[in-house]
C-alpha cells in the first residue's frame, strides 16, 4: 500500500513539474537518477529536493551550498523531512559544465518548488564558476561542513 501510495504521489509531483516553465530539466536528469523525477527522492535512501532547494537558496550561505553539494558532492547524516539519510552523494563538476550545473540548480530552485521562488535570483554559470574556485578543497565532506554551519547558523529557516 504505502509503494501505491508513493507511486501516485510521484505521478502527480511529476505532472506537476511538467507544467512548470523550462529551467534546465536535461541538466537536471542526472540528479533524478536518485532523486526522481519530481525530486521526491526515495525514502530511506535519496532525499527529497522538492520544495527544499528553493528554501536553502534563500537562506544566506544557501546558494553557495548548493553549488558545493552539486559540484563536489555530499556526505554524512543528514535530516529532511523528518528522516534520517546517511550516505554520499558523489560531485558532478568533473561530469557538468558550471552552465550544467546552474541549469540543474535553476530547475530544482524553480521547477520543483510549489512556492513562489520569484525574489530567488537564478544561478548563473559564473557563479558556479567562482563557487568551485573558492571552495579550498572540494570534496563530499567540505560541502558537509558547510551544510552544518548553515543548519547551526539559520536553524528556524532551515527545512527540516
Amino acid at each position: 500500500m504505502r509503494r501505491v501510495l508513493l507511486v501516485l504521489a510521484g505521478a502527480a509531483a511529476a505532472a506537476a513539474a511538467a507544467d512548470a516553465p523550462e529551467y534546465g530539466s536535461d541538466a537536471y536528469a542526472a540528479c533524478a537518477a536518485c532523486h526522481l523525477p519530481a525530486g521526491e527522492g526515495v525514502p530511506g535512501a535519496f532525499p527529497p529536493l522538492r520544495n527544499r532547494a528553493a528554501k536553502i537558496a534563500a537562506i544566506a550561505g544557501g546558494r553557495e551550498y548548493l553549488i558545493s553539494v552539486v559540484s563536489s558532492g555530499l556526505m554524512g547524516a543528514m535530516e529532511a523531512d523528518g528522516m534520517t539519510y546517511m550516505g554520499v552523494m558523489p560531485g558532478h563538476q568533473g561530469s557538468m559544465t558550471s552552465e550544467q550545473i546552474a541549469a540543474a540548480l535553476n530547475y530544482v530552485v524553480f521547477a520543483l518548488s510549489d512556492e513562489d521562488a520569484a525574489a530567488i535570483t537564478p544561478f548563473s554559470a559564473e557563479e558556479v564558476a567562482a563557487q568551485q574556485v573558492a571552495v579550498k578543497s572540494p570534496s563530499p565532506a567540505t560541502a558537509a561542513g558547510i551544510r552544518s554551519k548553515l543548519v547551526e547558523q539559520h536553524a528556524n529557516e532551515w527545512p527540516r
